[in-house]
């Protein structure tokens, strides 16, 4: 029979042999949460007009993010264009916009951002409201727009003209002699109105012609026969803009002749515009032919009809001073043909005086 020691060893030896239940496990530690994406744009409020829009961005931390986008159009247009941003050397984030000199409304854009979760967000702006930015133009680009728009966009023309000038008869050492000539001219003249540093190149003109003349021997003691003067020659002609309601032409003029070689210059002010009303004057010499000064006052009031009236003193062809009362008219058949007349009375002796017959035409394109 046990006994109560017994007893008492033998559950204390069960006891020890039991495990020991372990402790509840220690709840989980939770992972902490991904830091947000954050981006930083500074908007632009204008670029200049041929230039491009370089957009910047900063981003932190970069290791989040998967794709920076612009969402661009121009001002009007319904669908936007995108671009990544990409990374600089400088640790920003930049997306150039090519804006064409031509641009004359804003581009609108907008930024979205997507992170490695994928998840995309839109950052800056918005498709219902996007940023605009305004196109720069300078001043000197819009006169040359605006310039171009009077003439149609068309830049080249050609041109023709021709008169016939009558002085009148005249007697020397008791002959009567008659005092006339004719001209005949064809130019090319093309339309720049590019600035050239503090100026503005209007247009360069070059074309030849023709002279003939019939005058009495002036000077002569004797009686002699008619003398017969002319040149054949070409031409170039700059104009330029130092203000525009001012500018200045200057004209080089190379020849020949019976007697040889003849060159000659010339030179314009302008006070007004180009194309409108304005003032000119003129002056140019020629060797074996004279020297010419021409006040002329031009106006296009009446639509489709350019006029133009001038005061000219000159001694063309060889022979004394004598003065030239003219008007031209004009009538625009299309945007492109032009015809028109001229007509003038001019003297340069007491008992001399005849008129002025001229025609002319061109084709712009």
């Amino acid at each position: 029979m046990m006994t109560l020691s017994t007893a008492a060893t033998c559950l204390l030896l069960l006891l020890a042999q039991t495990p020991a239940t372990p402790p509840p496990p220690a709840a989980a530690a939770e992972s902490p949460p991904a830091e947000p994406l954050r981006v930083w744009h500074v908007p632009v409020a204008q670029v200049p007009a041929g230039t491009s829009l370089v957009l910047r961005a900063e981003v932190a931390p970069v290791w989040r993010l998967a794709a920076l986008v612009v969402h661009h159009r121009t001002a009007g247009e319904t669908v936007f264009q995108t671009t990544a941003f990409e990374l600089s050397a400088d640790g920003t984030h930049a997306a150039s916009l090519p804006v064409p000199a031509t641009q004359r409304v804003p581009v609108e854009y907008y930024v979205t951002a997507r992170d490695t979760a994928g998840e995309e967000t839109v950052r800056f702006a918005s498709a219902e409201r996007p940023y605009p930015v305004l196109i720069d133009v300078p001043r000197s680009l819009l006169e040359r727009e605006a310039l171009l728009e009077v003439y149609g966009q068309r830049r080249s023309r050609v041109g023709a003209f021709a008169e016939h000038v009558d002085y009148g008869a005249t007697r020397i050492v008791g002959r009567r002699s008659v005092d006339r000539y004719y001209r005949v001219e064809a130019d090319y003249l093309y339309r720049l109105f590019t600035p050239v540093g503090e100026l503005r190149l209007d247009s360069i003109r070059i074309g030849v012609g023709h002279l003939r003349a019939q005058t009495p021997p002036f000077g002569a003691t004797q009686p002699e026969d008619p003398r017969t003067p002319g040149l054949d020659y070409g031409f170039s002609e700059v104009d330029v803009s130092l203000h525009p309601l001012f500018g200045l032409g200057a004209k080089l003029v190379l020849g020949g002749n019976l007697n040889g070689f003849a060159a000659g210059f010339g030179g314009k002010l302008r006070i007004g515009r180009p194309h409108g009303a304005r003032a000119e004057l003129e002056g140019e010499f020629v060797q074996g032919l004279g020297g010419l000064g021409t006040l002329r006052l031009a106006w296009d009031t009446v639509p489709r009809f350019p006029m133009s009236a001038a005061v000219q003193v000159t001694n063309v062809p060889t022979g004394p001073v004598g003065l030239r009362l003219l008007y031209r008219v004009g009538y625009q058949v299309s945007d492109a043909v032009l015809v028109g007349a001229q007509a003038g009375y001019q003297a340069r002796t007491s008992i001399g005086g005849g008129p002025t017959l001229g025609l002319l035409t061109s084709y712009s394109w």
